[in-house]
């Protein structure tokens, strides 16, 4: 307002200055009238100036300050849809490990019941028999003679596990597995079943892996050991023979009526599988899909997927830390 006056005040002194400059015909006063009126038309223009700089500078600030509470609230945005998306993923792996669990308890109930049918079946079976037999002793006794008394063989579910090829197949699935499970959904449909885990075995045995063999066999798996020798990175270790080792057991063990599950994607059991089934076995092959070869699963007579039944297998879920 000082200022306003004083460039009134100034264009005041410099208009009297010329007309007074005109009259008393006096050039120099007529000129410093021209000077004043000048510099009052020169410090108008910067007061209008300087006026316009600060509400550019308060509309700056005014900017900044929406700009900062707009990010801020961004910022709380994008963290609660980040919670939102770690309590989604949570609870979708909850619902799967829940999911797997209930279908782990139905497989389990599936099983006992059928042991139990079976346990029937072969009691009256025996029941059956012993009375028979006695009948036959009886009479052999009487007639004093020996009839030859023949038993019949039962047929059994022989499952042979290459512990490498499971183990890499379950990395890739990125789960931890569960062995009763794999016990339980590859017995749920026969009364007799044996189970054999071939692993490397180091010399001396550490005290992982004897705890994890010691679970194997508690979960009524029979674990082979197999020598194990240093690759020639000598930063990992390779199981020796355990292929030909699986192989021979099948051609020794496996009889016509039996049935056949080979937890292995190798294309190396080819020929033994081949093999068994000449002898009127049927083979399973249990496999993750991306580590199962393409010949062995045209000569299979059924295949079964790791990828369609891990979470009946899973104790839990892995994720990656990226």
């Amino acid at each position: 307002m000082k200022l306003a006056k004083a460039i009134s005040l100034t264009a005041g002194l410099s208009a009297a200055c010329i007309i007074t400059g005109l009259i008393i015909k006096q050039p120099m006063l007529k000129s410093l009238g021209k000077v004043t009126a000048l510099g009052a038309i020169s410090i108008g223009v910067i007061v209008k100036l300087n006026s316009a700089k600060a509400d550019k500078e308060r509309q700056l600030a005014a900017f900044k300050q929406e700009k900062t509470s707009q990010q801020h609230k961004f910022e709380k945005t994008q963290n609660e849809l980040n919670k939102l998306g770690k309590k989604f993923q949570t609870q979708d792996t909850r619902q799967r490990l829940h999911l797997a669990n209930v279908q782990k308890l139905q497989h389990q109930q599936k099983v006992i019941l059928a042991t139990v049918t079976s346990l029937e079946k072969k009691l009256d079976f025996y029941e059956k028999a012993a009375s028979q037999k006695a009948e036959n002793l009886k009479d052999n006794f009487n007639k004093n003679s020996v009839k030859p008394v023949i038993e019949s063989q039962e047929s059994i579910t022989r499952v042979y596990i290459d512990g490498n090829n499971l183990s890499f197949a379950v990395d890739g699935l990125q789960i931890e597995l569960d062995y009763d499970a794999l016990r339980i959904e590859l017995s749920q449909d026969t009364s007799r079943t044996n189970f054999k885990y071939y692993t490397g075995i180091h010399s001396p045995m550490n005290d992982g892996q004897r705890r994890f063999i010691d679970y194997l066999k508690y979960q009524r798996y029979e674990v082979i050991g197999l020598p194990i020798s240093a690759r020639p990175d000598s930063k990992t270790f390779k199981t020796v023979g355990d292929d030909v080792k699986i192989a021979v057991d099948m051609i020794r063990e496996v009889k016509k009526g039996d049935d056949v599950i080979l937890v292995s994607g190798d294309g190396d059991f080819i020929p033994v599988v081949e093999e068994i089934q000449c002898r009127g076995v049927k083979v399973t092959v249990v496999a993750k899909k991306s580590m199962l070869s393409e010949q062995l699963s045209k000569i299979a007579d059924e295949v079964i997927y790791l990828d369609d039944i891990q979470y009946k297998l899973a104790k839990y879920r892995k994720f990656d830390a990226a």
